[in-house]
């Protein structure tokens, strides 16, 4: 188990049970988004009985020569969850958990930041986590993304490999680690979180603050059928960059809840009950600036090589 530098994480689970292999933390899927109309060219169809949607005609924008894998055998499914995963058991009773939406984006794109000022104001909301995935292939285009890290970019490529899709694209929208939509405008995008939120949930949360840190205990309510991972996120509330070269020059842009770092507290196969006490305010350390927000996101991993799957919980630490 990886606790990282600045966290003390001690984990307690009934009957133990806890794997010790790693994560690759990559992940992303696949579906160009411009936020202002609706790409031509997506095709919505059936296959084994999940929906699926194929990329775009016109991508807004498709990074070149950042996916060097083989085309999918079928079209890229638009739902990350896994064909015949158990029924979710009843809603829990603590309905605070947030919808986890996360943005790939870069400073260097232009068709970017109505995506970013979408972000930023959903970060105003208590029942949505957004968090900016800042990833670093448009920096060639003559700005380096202040905020990007080559691990950003293998987090979107893994939602990619997930989906069978052979391309990236930004900016990008990923609900709650399952679905994405070509070209939301913000009520469809509205639409696609308020599902979410209404939907029954799969884990019973519980949060206790003690001295020796946010005790967090989380039961399953009904059969997971995949392995979990314990992700620790540290993101800033807000940024302001002045853009000075690359296709945004000229621009300021604000950026909200910037992903400053993800590692990976546990791994847990959802037979038993977790517990863990961490210590947030333990994580910034010289790292980190002061204003480090943190937050725990309980995603599943799909098939042999991890992928990111659903994000069965989000829990806000401060």
């Amino acid at each position: 188990m990886h606790v990282g530098m600045f966290i003390k994480c001690k984990i307690d689970m009934a009957h133990g049970g806890i794997p010790r292999q790693t994560i690759n933390v990559c992940a992303g899927l696949l579906v160009a988004l411009s936020l202002t109309a609706l790409a031509g060219g997506a095709q919505a169809q059936d296959l084994d009985g999940v929906a699926v949607i194929t990329a775009p005609d016109d991508p807004g924008r498709a990074a070149p020569g950042a996916m060097n894998f083989a085309a999918p055998v079928r079209p890229s499914l638009n739902s990350f969850a896994p064909v015949g995963m158990p029924p979710s058991a009843e809603r829990m009773p603590i309905a605070a958990l947030p919808v986890v939406v996360e943005l790939f984006t870069s400073q260097g794109c232009s068709s970017c930041p109505p995506a970013d000022a979408m972000i930023a104001r959903l970060s105003e909301r208590r029942d949505i986590l957004p968090l900016s995935f800042h990833v670093d292939y448009w920096d060639y285009l003559g700005w380096t993304d202040s905020f990007a890290q080559p691990e950003f970019t293998d987090r979107q490529e893994g939602y990619a490999r997930a989906s069978g899709e052979r391309a990236l694209y930004t900016p990008q929208l990923i609900i709650d680690g399952r679905d994405t939509a070509v070209a939301p405008g913000p009520a469809q995008l509205m639409s696609l979180i308020e599902g979410h939120r209404i939907a029954p949930a799969m884990l019973s949360v519980q949060r206790e603050s003690t001295d020796d840190g946010e005790v967090i205990e989380m039961s399953p309510l009904s059969e997971l059928g995949a392995p979990m991972a314990i992700l620790l996120v540290r993101f800033a509330p807000q940024r302001e960059i002045q853009v000075t070269s690359g296709e945004n020059r000229g621009r300021t842009i604000t950026y909200a809840n910037v992903v400053l770092g993800l590692d990976e507290l546990a791994r847990w196969n959802g037979e038993q009950p977790l517990r863990l006490t961490v210590r947030p305010d333990e994580a910034n350390g010289e790292d980190f600036p002061p204003d480090t927000r943190h937050a725990l996101l309980v995603q599943q991993e799909l098939g042999d090589a991890s992928l990111p799957g659903p994000i069965l919980a989000a829990v806000p630490l401060d």
